[in-house]
């Protein structure tokens, strides 16, 4: 499997998990070098939602980690980030 796909399924997977948490607005994705980041837009960027977040990537893909920024914002997602479609993937 090619990594950018690897890394793709991983992002989905990360997605469908995060669709069940009551904070987030949408995840976004977008391949940078060899990573994939990933920027998730909550409403409310209190410790305890970044840490449900990271507990579901690890719970999701231990051995394939993403590099994980936090937003309350659209604004502050680059704007070739791609937004994942939340109704497709929970």
């Amino acid at each position: 499997m090619r990594p950018d796909t690897e890394a793709h399924l991983a992002l989905y997977r990360f997605a469908h998990t995060l669709a069940s948490l009551d904070a987030l607005d949408s995840v976004y994705g977008m391949m940078v070098d060899t990573d994939m980041h990933v920027w998730v837009v909550l409403r409310d960027l209190r410790r305890p939602q970044e840490e449900a977040v990271f507990d579901a990537q690890i719970d999701t893909d231990p051995d394939f980690l993403l590099t994980i920024h936090f937003t309350d914002s659209h604004e502050t997602v680059p704007a070739n980030a791609e937004k994942v479609d939340i109704r497709m993937v929970g």
